[in-house]
């Protein structure tokens, strides 16, 4: 077989004039092939589950030194149902959390038994385990009916990246897979679940071991990386999110909720409905200096990572630039290639990994 990687993922539209289009979200997917497996599977399937929408199909050809070998891709779109959005927004506040395994003690699962009891109920009939649940089945399920079709082939498993929100547990994801027939396949990551800042470090190139078919090498190669901090910022349609994190080695992320903001108010769509389009990007730079003002002892990110259908927009670009010379005395490093897709990317890095896992050595 030659060597190739499928990518499919929904890239937006963010020109002047186009606020009249209908919102969506959008979750993006990439295939990567792995060469030298013999008994192991012949590539990674991995998923971006953000807020976005998308409307082009393109082809793509990418290169990640020292990750993969890849030659082709594809792009397609990937609409999300109403509600999509909803959810997303809604799991990011702090009133939506509740017990969820693995539990603490005895008590906290007997204080949870009812919610399980209901889960368990909705699943014996056939329903999804929650509605929440439902919303992310409905987007995973139609992202592995475009993966089929590209490759020609059913898949079994896949990863997934998501937003870190405070209230999507992994028994969310792992009902989601679940109930669209697909193995969740799980990473030896610090919060159980891959935060797209993870994700989008590995797609940018940074924080994998070289040879992952080696596992010891691969092991020590990463337990001597350097702690960098980065900045990762999302900018699509329905949302910004901004975080500054500390990463040894891709899968050590260190993201508290007090070093990670997310607004559903200051999305791209939201310029229309300002007065005044400059009070919009005042707004968008003053929520992208406040990680920084929030966190004043921490260092300066070394990069900054932006993912999402809208980073492209210049005045995106201006503000974002404008906002670091206000509270760096350098502006970091900032990488924006295949910016819409690069999570999914990371996502199927670690999926096609999983036979090796350096961690289990």
């Amino acid at each position: 077989m030659g060597l190739f990687s499928w990518q499919l993922l929904a890239i937006g539209g963010c020109v002047m004039g186009s606020a009249s289009m209908p919102t969506g979200n959008q979750a993006v997917l990439s295939v990567l092939d792995e060469a030298h497996a013999l008994e192991r599977p012949k590539f990674g399937v991995g998923f971006d589950l953000t807020a976005s929408y998308g409307q082009e199909l393109r082809s793509l050809v990418e290169e990640l030194p020292k990750l993969t070998f890849m030659q082709n891709s594809s792009v397609a779109k990937v609409t999300a149902e109403d509600g999509y959005n909803e959810v997303l927004q809604r799991l990011s506040l702090d009133s939506s959390q509740h017990l969820s395994p693995p539990y603490n003690h005895l008590g906290d699962s007997w204080t949870d038994i009812s919610r399980q009891l209901r889960r368990k109920a909705r699943k014996a009939i056939g329903l999804p385990a929650s509605q929440d649940v439902g919303y992310l089945a409905k987007m995973l399920s139609d992202l592995r009916t475009l993966v089929e079709e590209q490759i020609g082939q059913p898949i079994e498993s896949a990863g997934v990246a998501t937003l870190n929100l405070v209230a999507l547990y992994p028994e969310d994801l792992q009902d989601a897979f679940e109930y669209v027939g697909l193995r969740y396949l799980t990473f030896p990551v610090r919060y159980k679940v891959l935060y797209e800042t993870s994700a989008a470090y590995a797609g940018y190139g940074y924080g994998l071991c070289s040879d992952y078919t080696d596992p010891n090498p691969c092991k020590q190669e990463q337990v001597d990386m350097p702690s960098e901090t980065v900045m990762a910022v999302l900018y699509t349609r329905t949302a910004l999110t901004v975080s500054l994190s500390i990463l040894k080695s891709a899968y050590y992320l260190y993201e508290p909720l007090e070093r990670h903001l997310l607004d559903f108010s200051l999305g791209y769509d939201a310029r229309s409905l300002s007065a005044d389009e400059e009070d919009y990007w005042d707004a968008v730079g003053s929520k992208l200096e406040q990680i920084l003002i929030k966190n004043p002892y921490y260092k300066r990110p070394a990069k900054i990572l932006l993912l999402g259908d809208c980073v492209r927009d210049g005045n995106f670009q201006r503000t974002l630039k404008k906002a670091m010379s206000n509270q760096t005395a350098q502006l970091p490093e900032i990488l924006i290639e295949d910016s819409e897709a690069v999570a999914a990317k990371g996502a199927a890095e670690f999926a096609k990994r999983i036979p090796y896992d350096p961690y289990k050595v």
